[in-house]
């Protein structure tokens, strides 16, 4: 989880992310990562997944609400999708690698 809010952070501070299900879809190509919020709609979901496999980039389900991953922006109102620009690789696969453990 730690890897995850450092990876949010520095994307948010760098502007390196798109926020929103509409921005984020657009912006597929260019993501190295996709973070979906537990209350996402599952049409948008399904989109999200389709493109995001289409362009080869991992979809991560973030286990709190779209209100907390908000509040991890630094926003505040609800996101429930958010794609994240910047991070490494191993930064990418420490947080995919990660899906089943909370710290």
């Amino acid at each position: 989880m730690k890897a995850l809010e450092k990876v949010i952070k520095d994307a948010v501070a760098a502007d390196k992310y798109k926020s929103g299900v509409r921005e984020v879809l657009q912006s597929v190509k260019e993501s190295r990562l996709i973070i979906v919020s537990k209350s996402i709609d599952s049409d948008d979901r399904a989109k999200l997944e389709v493109q995001a496999k289409t362009a080869n980039v991992a979809v991560y389900e973030y286990p709190g609400t779209s209100v907390q991953l908000g509040k991890l922006c630094n926003r505040p109102f609800r996101i429930t999708a958010i794609a994240i620009k910047s991070g490494t690789e191993t930064e990418i696969d420490a947080i995919m690698s990660g899906k089943g453990t909370a710290k």
